[in-house]
């Protein structure tokens, strides 16, 4: 049988995996944020809501990627974050040193403080792939 067009990728499958992704994603986002920007423990401490924002980014950056692949095996978001990540850590390592926390921040710290935009073009693309699977299941 086809599927419907109300099928959803949001499964309790999809979620599992969208959580464990997320922490994936923090967790390493987290060790080069300290690397290459300031101590974020630091930042929790002292800005709380900046801090949340950052830790937030860092989480749904990994997320929604997994949910859409766990869901449906829609590709393009984890590909849009995983070349965001690769060329924004890439981007920082040739920076070099570590810099101090009032400098321009490196193109990692720019990545996880500009992730609604990134995550929002990965969910766009995403939804774009999920219908056009869709349309080819149901002809």
């Amino acid at each position: 049988m086809s599927r419907t067009s109300t099928q959803s990728i949001v499964t309790r499958t999809s979620i599992i995996g969208g959580l464990v992704g997320g922490l994936v994603h923090a967790g390493v986002a987290v060790l080069l944020w300290n690397r290459w920007f300031d101590n974020l423990w630091e930042l929790l401490m002292t800005k709380p809501l900046n801090g949340a924002y950052i830790v937030l980014g860092m989480f749904l950056l990994g997320f929604v990627p997994v949910l859409f692949y766990v869901g449906e095996k829609v590709r393009s978001p984890a590909i849009i974050v995983a070349v965001f990540l690769l060329l924004s850590g890439f981007g920082s390592w040739l920076a070099g040193p570590v810099r101090p926390p009032s400098a321009v921040p490196t193109p990692f710290a720019l990545y996880i403080l500009l992730w609604v935009g990134v995550v929002a073009l990965a969910g766009f693309t995403g939804r774009l792939e999920f219908r056009r699977k869709q349309r080819a299941a149901s002809a």
